[in-house]
């Protein structure tokens, strides 16, 4: 198993920025996105997630050996002292060297105060190292949900950040992630102290509604790696290598995959073996309607409701007037803040989505939908693209049914 240095994230704790629902789309355009990348190179950084085990370190120095970027390399600790440094490695690939340098990080917390300070870190370590640094991999530990630190970059970038989100990669252990999200009650998480009294150095720093929290989703059936494979824009299936001694199979694992999450691609590795291509520059969040296209080109796969997490793709024609966007607009606050379809309660973990309308002979008006929990973006200023014959909405979340969207939908848009 891998010794992987832990991340708290305290949800407690999570800036009032982060936790307050919002929408980061008042004036955002592809176009100021370019112009935005030309005025100031931004540094991308790739979240990497994933149980205690997994791979997630071996990816992580596969990726430094192989990459010929100049890497800052995150490995969060969170010890008992109310100050932790934290330890960056920076690989310049060209040179064959590793600098280490380190970064206070407050109180070892990712999400902490109004402006984060681990965020805030991470842009001093860029201003004081913009000369050494083109790239940014970030691992959390095996108890992390990745929403909120995915959350806090993204919500980050919008305030004129010298970082940008680039992806969210998950790497599951092909040997037990089946057991793992088939743990109904958290016996095989118990087992395998997969839970948070046993990842966290300091049991005193859990407070009682967090060990209730998390008892209450396994009571559910969902865990954590549900959470880390709704959020993921790439799925890693890694130590394919033992699948060939193992009662379960890849078909088996891929579908279970495509239950919670049918949009993100699956690679298979071994070894953090996988082409760098498809795991780095992703641009996830960005405002490309071809890269989108391909997230969202999926069907449903569900022919029964499942009450855990689930995918569910909307369908529905291209906008004839301007107001359609507002109506839409205020279909995804009631659904993202309220929670509510058709009067039943759901959670929303990721939406991603395609809006467009045509204006005659003039160039059509086509949005990029982008959300992650309670917090939404709609880029405007998008190209269409051949094959694209419909507006588009994908959701990953918790208690979606198909029929039930489609009614609440249509109830807004008029």
């Amino acid at each position: 198993m891998d010794e992987i240095p832990e991340l708290v994230v305290d949800l407690d704790e999570i800036s009032e920025t982060i936790s307050t629902p919002q929408s980061i789309s008042s004036s955002t355009t592809a176009a100021d996105s370019e112009n935005d990348a030309e005025t100031k190179r931004k540094i991308p950084i790739t979240i990497i997630t994933g149980y205690l085990g997994s791979g997630k370190s071996t990816l992580l120095e596969s990726i430094g050996k192989r990459s010929k970027k100049r890497l800052a390399i995150i490995l969060n600790e969170f010890g008992d002292s109310s100050v932790i440094e934290k330890s960056i490695t920076i690989k310049d690939a060209e040179k064959n060297e590793s600098i280490q340098e380190w970064l206070d990080l407050g109180n070892g917390c990712l999400c902490c105060t109004v402006k984060d300070n681990g965020v805030v870190a991470i842009e001093q370590l860029i201003e004081n190292s913009r000369d050494k640094i083109d790239y940014i991999l970030l691992e959390t530990t095996g108890i992390a949900d990745p929403a909120p630190i995915a959350k806090m970059f993204w919500i980050d970038q919008g305030l004129s950040s010298n970082i940008y989100i680039d992806g969210v990669i998950t790497v599951v252990d092909s040997e037990h992630i089946v057991r793992c999200l088939d743990d109904v009650g958290g016996h095989w998480h118990r087992e395998h102290k997969h839970l948070l009294e046993a990842q966290t150095s300091n049991k005193e720093d859990l407070t009682e509604e967090e060990i209730a929290a998390e008892a209450s989703k396994l009571n559910e059936g969902i865990t954590t790696a549900h959470l880390q494979i709704a959020l993921a824009d790439t799925i890693l299936v890694n130590k394919i290598d033992r699948l060939e001694h193992s009662d379960v199979d890849l078909e088996q694992i891929t579908k279970r995959i495509r239950d919670i999450n049918l949009s993100s691609p699956i690679h298979t590795t071994s070894f953090g073996d996988i082409d760098l291509d498809k795991i780095l520059d992703l641009h996830a969040f960005e405002p490309n309607v071809e890269k989108l296209q391909k997230s969202i080109n999926v069907k449903d796969m569900a022919t029964f409701h499942d009450s855990r997490i689930t995918t569910v793709t909307l369908d529905f024609e291209f906008f004839v007037s301007d107001n359609q966007f507002d109506q839409i607009e205020s279909f995804f606050q009631h659904v993202l803040w309220e929670k509510l379809i058709n009067s039943k309660e759901i959670e929303i973990h990721r939406m991603k989505g395609l809006l467009v309308k045509k204006n005659g002979d003039e160039l059509p008006d086509v949005r990029v939908v982008q959300g992650v929990r309670d917090t939404y973006d709609i880029i405007s200023g998008g190209v269409l693209i051949e094959g694209v014959e419909n507006n588009k909405l994908v959701f990953i979340g918790k208690n979606l049914d198909k029929d039930d969207l489609l009614v609440e939908l249509k109830s807004f848009l008029r």
